[in-house]
Parts: C-alpha cells; sequence; structure tokens
C-alpha cells in the first residue's frame, strides 16, 4: 500500500485506525484485487451463458454464439446501462408516491416549490387549481408516464427536448416510450442469441440514455424540488470532522432523502433533543452521507440538527470508523457489503431504510413507506438514543477537520447570479475569458486515484 491511501487526511487517519485494528476496507480491498484482467477492463469477456466464459482475442475473434467483439463490448456497457436506468426509475416512483401520499396530507412533508409542481403539472396536462390535488395528479401522472407503450412517444421528450433532437432521434428510431418498457425491450435484447449487432445495440444504450433524463431524472428532480424546495447557494460544513461523538448521530446514506428530510423534522422537536440528552449526549444531530447527504445539504442550512455531509461512498466505512455514528440508515444505493461486520465493531446500528436494500449483517429494517415517514423517522430516533446509551463510554476515533464549502447551485440559482439569462455566460464563452465548460459524471473510484 502506498503511505496515504486518499488526497483527504481524514480518510488517511481513519484508515490507519481500520488497519490497526484489522478491519476490512476498501482501500485494502482494492489493493487485494491485484492486476485487473485486461479482457474485462475493455468488455471483451462475456459470461453470460453456460458455454462461456468467452473471451475475444486474435485466435478466438468470436465467443461460442458468434458475437463480435464490438457485439460483446456493446452488449456488457448496455448491460451497465439497463441497471441505471432501473435505478433511476425505481426512485422516481418513490418520488411519485410520495408525492401522491403528501398531498393527500398523509406524510410531514409539504409543497415547498409550486412553481416546480406546476411545470410538472404543465408537462403532463394537468389543469387543477387546489395545490395539493395537484400533487396528487402529478404524482399518478409520473407513474402512468413511466409504463407509456414502447412504441408510444414519451411525453417527456415530446414536451421538452429540442424539436432538432426529437427529429433526429425519430430519424435513428430511439426515440424512447415510457422508461419500463423501454427497459424490458433492453433486458430482453441482452439475452444471448437475441441482438449481438453493436449499432443495434448502440442505439438501444442511446435510447434508454434519453429516456433516464427526461423521463426519468427530469420527474425525480422536479418532484424533490416541488416537496423539499430548490436549492439556493450556502455555506455548509463537510468532512469527517463533522461527526461528534458525544452526540447522537443518525446518518441517511444513498440516493432518497426522504427518511433523511424526515428524520431532520422530527429532531427538531425539543422533545426529541430532550430524551437524548438525558441519555447522557450533547444533543440529537442528522448527518448527511452520500448522494442523500447532498439532497439534504443543498436545501437546507447548517443548524443545531443538520450539520452537514460526510463524504462520498468510499468514505462510509470510515464515517462508521469514528464510532461516533448511532444509526447509519440506508436508503436505495451505495451501502457497501461490508458494512455489517464494520458497523458491529464499530458501535453502529445499521438500518436499512428501502426495501432494495440487501446488506448483510443489517440490524433492523424500516423500509420507507410515504405514508408512514413521520413515524418511521421516529422509530430511527429511538433506536440511536438508544445505542447511543450503549456505546456512551467506549472507544471512539474522532477526527477534527472539517471543511466549509459553498452547496446550492441549483440551474434556477445559476440563472439567478446571470442575471435571469445564459447570455453572460455564453458571451463569456464567446470571448475566450471561459474555455469550456466541464460536467463531472458517475460516482469517485479508487481507480481514477486516491
Amino acid at each position: 500500500m502506498p503511505e496515504t491511501v486518499s488526497l483527504h487526511q481524514t480518510v488517511n487517519q481513519q484508515y490507519d485506525v481500520m488497519a490497526a485494528d484489522e478491519a476490512t476496507n476498501v482501500a485494502d480491498r482494492y489493493d487485494a484485487q491485484g492486476k485487473r484482467c485486461p479482457f474485462c477492463e475493455q468488455g471483451l469477456r462475456c459470461s453470460l451463458c453456460s458455454q462461456g466464459p468467452c473471451r475475444i482475442t486474435p485466435k478466438a475473434p468470436r465467443g461460442v454464439c458468434g458475437i463480435d467483439g464490438a457485439g460483446m463490448v456493446m452488449r456488457n456497457m448496455m448491460h451497465l446501462n439497463q441497471m441505471g436506468l432501473a435505478a433511476y426509475a425505481h426512485h422516481a416512483t418513490e418520488v411519485a408516491k410520495t408525492l401522491i401520499a403528501t398531498g393527500e396530507g398523509k406524510t410531514p412533508f409539504g409543497i415547498a416549490d409550486e412553481a416546480k409542481l406546476d411545470m410538472l403539472a404543465a408537462v403532463l396536462d394537468i389543469d387543477e387549481p387546489d395545490v395539493n390535488a395537484r400533487a396528487v395528479a402529478v404524482g399518478k401522472g409520473i407513474l402512468a408516464s413511466m409504463a407509456q407503450p414502447f412504441e408510444e412517444e414519451s411525453i417527456w421528450v415530446r414536451k421538452l427536448a429540442p424539436e432538432s433532437r426529437q427529429k433526429l432521434w425519430r430519424e435513428l428510431g430511439i426515440f424512447p416510450g415510457g422508461p419500463l418498457f423501454v427497459l424490458q425491450d433492453a433486458v430482453a435484447r441482452g439475452m444471448t442469441n437475441i441482438d449481438g449487432d453493436y449499432v443495434s445495440l448502440a442505439k438501444t444504450s442511446l435510447r434508454m440514455g434519453i429516456s433516464t433524463f427526461y423521463a426519468v431524472q427530469v420527474p425525480l428532480e422536479m418532484g424533490q424540488d416541488a416537496i423539499f424546495g430548490t436549492p439556493t447557494p450556502h455555506t455548509a460544513q463537510v468532512d469527517l470532522g463533522i461527526l461528534d461523538p458525544d452526540y447522537v448521530n443518525i446518518v441517511p446514506n444513498g440516493h432518497e432523502p426522504f427518511i433523511g428530510f424526515a428524520l431532520v423534522q422530527a429532531a427538531e422537536s425539543e422533545e426529541v433533543q430532550q430524551r437524548a440528552k438525558a441519555a447522557g449526549a450533547k444533543g440529537l444531530r442528522i448527518v448527511g452521507s452520500i448522494e442523500t447527504g447532498q439532497e439534504m445539504m443543498q436545501r437546507l442550512s447548517e443548524s443545531e440538527v443538520f450539520v452537514g455531509l460526510t463524504g462520498n461512498w468510499i468514505s462510509e466505512e470510515y464515517a462508521i470508523a469514528t464510532g461516533a455514528i448511532d444509526v447509519f440508515a440506508m436508503d436505495m444505493n451505495c451501502s457497501v457489503p461490508s458494512l455489517g461486520e464494520i458497523a458491529d465493531r464499530y458501535n453502529t446500528k445499521l438500518v436499512a431504510v428501502s426495501e432494495l436494500i440487501g446488506v448483510p449483517g443489517t440490524h433492523e429494517r424500516v423500509d420507507y413507506v410515504p405514508e408512514k415517514a413521520a413515524e418511521q423517522a421516529q422509530q430511527l430516533i429511538d433506536m440511536a438514543i438508544a445505542n447511543f446509551s450503549e456505546r456512551k463510554g467506549k472507544e471512539t476515533n474522532p477526527v477534527q477537520r472539517r471543511q466549509e464549502i459553498m452547496t446550492g447551485f441549483s440551474t434556477e440559482a445559476v440563472l439567478s447570479a446571470l442575471g435571469g439569462t445564459l447570455e453572460p455566460l455564453l458571451d463569456a464563452v464567446k470571448g475566450g475569458a471561459i474555455r469550456g465548460i466541464v460536467a463531472m459524471v458517475s460516482c469517485t473510484t479508487l481507480k481514477n486515484g486516491p
């Protein structure tokens, strides 16, 4: 191993703790894998059927089934695309169900940004004057749009995509229908001996990409803005130093922030804070992790209850190693399979809050149901206070470093800063003052560097 495993000081500090404890961690596991298989790295390996695994080489330019290298690479990539579409479709479904329950008055949430709800309603041709009834109709409309037939053009793409793109997508035959049927088509054609043509497979991936953005991520993000508010720029605290072992700490982790926001609302009550203090803590805090933490942080100002973000998925084991987390609440995505063993070692209760989560060693399940969100938040708070009582006086490994950042740069915030139009930015690009704009896409991995 190198002298340091990360460019982050706190990760290096917690790595030393875990190494001394001989605890499994992502850096050691990455190193233990050694040199990676070049066939796997290039997508030139397939193990879909019982005749494989097959590898494409100069001496064996086709798999047993007859697929060539281009077809194999593209099919492997398409399989990855399927998982992305499926995960975001699940998230969008949860947003829709939460909108419906919120409109019916059955969640602790409200409609924080009616303009975003109106935008969704306009796409779905919903004309409902009452805001709560409109939320219900929009939620149901999102669910219905997810299941539009494959051959029927997605309402989201028709209403939101530029006409020039729509024309091209029709010509290419990649204009998507409903995301669920787009996904069904991709999964079926991704079997052996159905679609082995790299051009057809590439078009399928493009169709999924269009569907994921317009028909899933747009309603997902706009729906969350409608419920929790549109982000605005503000300062926030990040890094592992925000975890104080003298507090009861609950960490919502994953991609879906519903339980996280419900926890913040519940933890703001004086009764909850007094219960935490009666257990010997200074209070009870909600600390964000990964995308769920980012969704919360960009909408919530720092307070005595919500204190910021620990980091990305690579840091979650190191966060637990502080011994300061009482409940690690895992919603959909980014909870690594090793957490059970680590949570036991560092006195953390591991709780799944999404029916998708299956982490070995999970201690409890409180799978999110919109209508029960307030009750479920209280369950998690009860668990956390009880856990603090058990871990109080045991060894912890806190770190001191925290960093102040600026967050909350929504599209609306950027446009507002530019005076309501993109022209100042475009002029700066045309004039050479700004050389280009970079989109940061995908998750960090150790393969990208420490």
